[in-house]
């Protein structure tokens, strides 16, 4: 298949580079005026500036070459005054980066600036003694246990020459452990959550940095919190059975460690034994009995209050509307000549209209076995709704347009509107599928209000 050329794109492309070269003429010639009136720097940077929109502006480039140097060696006295004081190497570097980073600013448009091998031996000289200095003053921090100083110390360290000595593992270091103590501390203090979430750090970034694996792990079992989701009761015992199944997977697939569920045959099992399996756990009391005998920290339990699905019947309307069609007469304008026109006639198309629809309220209780503490109690409201709305004609749809007070609306918005109840969805969700999403959704943010409740209860 042969490439077909874009002319508009050409013409545009062309377009936009003719405007940037005829913008950077001008910029030019200002540049040139700077440069008379002795001000180098500022005709350096106009000169800069119209070479970036015109890199084929000879004039330009020949006059950044001429500025650019002069500014390039003013950068360069900088340094070298700054070298020949030797009492700050920090300044003396930065000068010399700066002067550099100039001429490779430059150099990227294709004019080469000339950087004197003298200045380059130079600052290799002050750039080896500043490192030197940067590492002794950062050891110095890590020797006082300023960590947080060493680091950024050891991080201009690894700016300047990468690969210094053990600069970065010692700037590892110096992230690293002021979180590995802070962890272990956390640990000892009995705050597991922060415990854990300093010592992810540590192991994110060194997994073999000393024991924080070990130390991330026993801040988890330690502090752990198993939930056991007791049955939910209600007078549908299929419908709340399907709740606490959908509660329980959704505590399962937090990601938060410290959250464990106790096993549901477990749970069962046992129910079955003290003969609540079939009666479900209604109060306080006997969760508080069922959750020690299961061993877990504290039992959820819910009740299912309410439930309905509202299956709703197809509703069926008849609308007018008009079909065209198109047929030849004689030209009034022009004799002997026929010409087509378009006609409307009568006609009639249905509009149907379904809604389905199910709504749902439980409550649920969250029990602490430590403490017989209500930690969480929550009614939750919900519904879930689907419609399909949409029309039918027999003939060709392409020709229907629909009616305003008795007349053909040939608007494109309101013809447009109804192609679309034509083409639209003929398909309403199923009471089952709406109650399956409105569970799923609505214990996904029961386990979420849990989860946030027991991290801010238990640190």
């Amino acid at each position: 298949m042969k490439p077909t050329l874009n002319f508009l794109t050409i013409g545009t492309c062309a377009m936009l580079l003719m405007v940037a070269c005829t913008g950077s003429k001008p910029m030019a010639k200002k540049a040139a005026k700077l440069d008379a009136a002795g001000l180098y720097a500022e005709a350096a940077d106009m000169y800069l500036q119209s070479v970036q929109r015109n890199n084929r502006n000879v004039e330009a480039k020949i006059g950044l070459k001429k500025t650019g140097q002069q500014l390039l060696n003013d950068k360069l006295g900088s340094f070298f005054r700054a070298f020949s004081a030797g009492d700050n190497k920090e300044e003396a570097v930065s000068a010399y980066l700066s002067a550099k980073a100039y001429a490779d600013r430059v150099g990227q448009m294709g004019v080469v600036l000339d950087v004197p091998s003298s200045y380059v031996n130079d600052f290799n000289e002050v750039k080896g003694k500043y490192l030197v200095d940067l590492y002794t003053q950062g050891q110095e921090l890590m020797t006082k246990q300023d960590f947080k100083g060493a680091e950024v110390v050891f991080a201009k360290i690894g700016a300047l020459e990468p690969g210094y000595k053990d600069s970065g593992s010692l700037q590892n270091v110096a992230y690293l452990e002021p979180l590995y103590r802070s962890g272990k501390d956390a640990l000892d203090a009995k705050q597991y959550r922060k415990a854990y979430q300093d010592l992810l750090k540590v192991t994110n970034k060194d997994a073999s940095y000393k024991d924080a694996a070990a130390l991330r792990n026993s801040a988890v079992e330690k502090g752990r919190y198993s939930i056991a989701v007791l049955p939910f009761s209600g007078s549908k015992k299929d419908l709340a059975a399907r709740v606490q199944a959908y509660a329980t997977t959704a505590l399962t697939e937090i990601s938060d460690p410290f959250i464990k569920v106790v096993d549901r045959e477990n749970i069962q099992r046992i129910l079955d034994e003290q003969r609540l399996g079939m009666t479900g756990v209604v109060d306080e009391a006997s969760a508080v009995n069922a959750g020690k005998l299961i061993g877990a920290q504290a039992v959820l339990m819910g009740t299912l209050i309410d439930y309905r699905e509202e299956t709703g019947q197809l509703k069926r309307s008849t609308k007018d509307g008009f079909a065209s069609y198109q047929v030849k007469q004689p030209n009034p304008e022009v004799p002997g000549q026929m010409m087509i026109v378009t006609k409307y006639k009568p006609v009639k198309y249905t509009e149907y209209f379904q809604e389905n629809k199910v709504v749902a309220s439980y409550s649920y209780k969250l029990v602490s076995m430590e403490t017989g503490e209500v930690l969480l109690s929550k009614v939750v409201d919900q519904e879930k709704k689907d419609n399909t709305y949409y029309a039918n004609y027999d003939g060709e749809r392409n020709t229907l347009f629909p009616a305003r007070n008795g007349l053909v609306e040939t608007a494109n918005r309101a013809r447009q509107e109804l192609q679309g109840l034509l083409n639209a969805n003929r398909e309403v969700k199923p009471v089952s599928s709406l109650s399956n999403e409105l569970f799923r959704n609505s214990v996904n943010g029961m386990a979420s209000t849990i989860q946030q409740e027991l991290a801010a209860k238990l640190q």
